[in-house]
């Protein structure tokens, strides 16, 4: 008798450390996230849907069993949606009127390396990725990570523009669109070689302003680099470094946007997840278009297995978001995106 209750205690106290656990992890990740930047910040920005996806089974047992340990779990889902939006999405499918649509695609094309291959694939990959985007046809395109001699690929675009023409030692940007762009221009990031481009589109007789945008990358690298005391502190010296650049250059096109009075439109490699504060900046008063309409996880980076999403389109409140649609073509390191927006 004694030994069986004390492996029901054994038992009840298990249940309620690997219960509580996660749900302590998931609300203190969601405050530190919400609250400061910093290594912590960061790491807990990429386990923060582990934690989420840990807290729902365990909800779901528990409520199977009929324990009150649920309680516990959906506290910390609950906790969740008090500082974040879902990180996946079931919207339905809409129907497009093309007439009033304007489709954007945004894409880090990782300068046409094919997935970061040998570079004797290069000429499949280009070839494969302007098939793929002359397939999709798109009103607009925003390449990050371009290339200074790419652009006759897609030749079907009356206008257009390129950053290495001005910018020489910063990553190579583009800009494609079958309507007229009234206006145009750079947006410097100091002390980086990432930058944002913009183009003010006549369509439907308003002139919408689009940023095309690429922050500051961590640059980790791969491999067991960080696997010491040493590599920990390059890590988080590195991490903790881009949190500062990304932030200062959000700041900076917030600043530009700012000035311009009709909607505008951010889309591009945001080189951060929707948890970071960052994203926060940039999405304030916007939409983001795969919450609006997207499915499933929506990820555009896949790394280690991982969804993550770090590109976007976020869009003026005015606008309205009738598609969102991923791609899987594993033609560069990310994948692209493409967004249908209704401009009234």
């Amino acid at each position: 008798m004694l030994n069986y209750r004390v492996l029901k205690v054994l038992r009840q106290n298990i249940g309620l450390s690997i219960t509580v656990l996660p749900s302590l992890l998931l609300v203190c990740g969601c405050l530190i996230v919400s609250l400061f930047n910093g290594f912590i910040a960061f790491l807990f920005t990429l386990v923060i849907p582990f934690l989420f996806i840990i807290n729902i089974i365990f909800a779901v047992f528990w409520l199977i069993k009929r324990k009150k340990l649920f309680f516990i779990s959906m506290f910390g889902c609950v906790f969740y949606f008090l500082f974040f939006n879902s990180f996946v999405q079931f919207n339905s499918l809409n129907e497009l009127d093309k007439s009033m649509s304007l489709s954007i695609l945004s894409y880090n094309t990782n300068s046409f390396k094919y997935d970061g291959e040998s570079r004797a694939l290069e000429v499949e990959g280009e070839s494969k990725i302007a098939d793929f985007v002359n397939n999709i046809n798109p009103d607009m395109i925003c390449f990050q990570e371009f290339s200074a001699i790419k652009y006759k690929a897609f030749k079907n675009y009356l206008y257009w523009f390129k950053t290495n023409i001005v910018l020489a030692d910063k990553s190579v940007m583009a800009m494609f669109s079958k309507y007229p762009i009234v206006n145009k221009g750079y947006i410097n990031f100091p002390d980086s070689r990432n930058q944002a481009i913009y183009a003010d589109v006549r369509f439907n007789n308003k002139i919408i302003r689009v940023y095309n945008i690429h922050l500051e990358s961590y640059k980790l690298a791969s491999g067991n680099s960080y696997v010491n005391a040493d590599g920990i502190f390059r890590l988080r010296s590195r991490v903790e470094k881009a949190q500062r650049m990304q932030k200062q250059q959000a700041q900076i096109i917030i600043d530009h946007a700012n000035v311009f009075k009709g909607e505008v439109v951010f889309v591009g490699d945001f080189n951060t997840t929707q948890f970071s504060k960052t994203y926060k900046y940039l999405k304030e008063n916007k939409k983001d278009s795969f919450i609006e309409a997207g499915i499933g996880f929506g990820g555009t980076y896949p790394r280690f297995n991982y969804p993550f999403r770090i590109d976007f389109a976020l869009v003026d409140k005015k606008i309205e978001v009738s598609s969102h649609k991923n791609f899987k073509i594993h033609l560069s390191d990310h994948e692209p995106i493409l967004v249908n927006l209704v401009i009234d």
